[in-house]
């Protein structure tokens, strides 16, 4: 097998050299034989094989698996070999060939397993999300159980679910050292980036996924990586086109959303057969909470320091900053009226940013009586 040289191999390193001080997370070590329907994409948005592959491997790679396939040539052969694929050099074209071919894994047994649900349900995690449980640390596998969990409480019917896995990079932990604080933010940057990567990953899931009912559901930064697997935000540059089947019908759901509302001004910049003018085949829910200290990036205890909702990545909509949910309701009233969007105020919170806070008792109702709005209105 012929693979890239050293010195293209350099490059290649040169190139994701920004993120060495980036703590990435990494699901090579992940149970194969989890029964929980889940997939896993690593910070270029590329998805992991059904293969044992150790961190600290991942790790040498800076989190990449392009590079690891570039270091790893055999394991490269053997896992395309599992996919009835046999490539004979290792270069971008056979390894996007390998990553389609894990998606259209992913998407058989989604497609045959969703057949008895009345829905497909996507869940995206937020920024600074662990994999693996550790001590005092929610985790992202924890923070799906009991979302799934509670969402199970309502009278509603049950939806196929998928658990979307990225990583969002971590480092431990906000506190009262700016300095410290300051590394957290930049690396929220990184994280930003991998989101929009990992975007055109998940809109190709969305692009296949044959149930017609798709509810879609993100916490924090994990709006950001929905948004843009949706609609093509200004200066996004690709060529997979949006979900854009015509009978689709979409109910999308942003938790405490880590991203800015004017995304938002691009909704309708969609490779899609339907008119957004007449009918919009996308619902939308933003749930905020304006006391959110994590989205308005102030210290947790006076509200006072830190850089604010416009710095280090803008936060503002989750948190409702300058009133933009509210903006962004009228703006949608004026610009798209066909299209449908609901806002959900759990100010009542306090300053949680946590998606188990937004997982007790009654908290979800709101939200799970709108995910299934079409579907009790007979439109299923």
């Amino acid at each position: 097998m012929k693979q890239f040289p050293h010195c293209c191999l350099l490059m290649v390193l040169m190139h994701f050299s920004h993120s060495l001080h980036a703590q990435h997370v990494f699901f090579g070590e992940r149970n194969l034989e989890n029964p929980a329907m889940s997939i896993h994409f690593d910070k270029d948005g590329y998805p992991y094989p059904n293969r044992f592959i150790a961190d600290s491997s991942l790790q040498h790679s800076l989190g990449s698996l392009f590079t690891w396939y570039q270091y790893h040539g055999d394991d490269f052969i053997s896992i395309c070999a599992t996919y009835n694929y046999f490539p004979e050099t290792i270069n971008k074209a056979t390894i996007d060939q390998l990553s389609d071919s894990i998606i259209a894994g992913w998407m058989t047994r989604i497609n045959t397993e969703s057949k008895k649900f009345a829905a497909v349900a996507y869940y995206v995690h937020g920024y600074r999300k662990l994999f693996k449980p550790t001590v005092n640390v929610s985790t992202s596998v924890e923070e799906f159980q009991l979302l799934k969990e509670n969402l199970r409480t309502y009278q509603n019917p049950k939806a196929y679910e998928v658990e979307v896995y990225w990583d969002g990079t971590y480092d431990c932990c906000f506190s009262t050292n700016h300095k410290k604080n300051k590394q957290l933010f930049e690396l929220f940057l990184e994280a930003q980036e991998n989101a929009k990567k990992v975007a055109l990953g998940l809109r190709k899931v969305l692009n296949l996924t044959k149930k017609l009912q798709i509810q879609v559901v993100g916490h924090s930064l994990g709006a950001q990586v929905i948004t843009y697997s949706l609609f093509d935000p200004k200066g996004a540059t690709t060529t997979i086109p949006t979900p854009n089947q015509a009978n689709h019908k979409l109910s999308i759901c942003l938790i405490a959303p880590a991203i800015d509302a004017r995304v938002f001004h691009d909704y309708y910049n969609r490779s899609t057969p339907v008119n957004a003018d007449t009918t919009d085949n996308y619902r939308l829910m933003i749930v905020y909470n304006e006391d959110d200290f994590v989205l308005k990036k102030k210290d947790p205890k006076m509200g006072v320091f830190g850089p604010g909702a416009n710095g280090y990545g803008k936060t503002g909509l989750g948190c409702n900053h300058h009133n933009q949910a509210k903006k962004l309701k009228a703006y949608f009233q004026q610009h798209f009226p066909k299209s449908e969007i609901s806002l959900l105020d759990k100010t009542a919170l306090g300053k949680c940013h946590s998606l188990r806070c937004y997982t007790t008792g009654d908290e979800l109702k709101i939200v799970s009586n709108f995910l299934w709005m079409w579907v009790v209105w007979g439109d299923f």
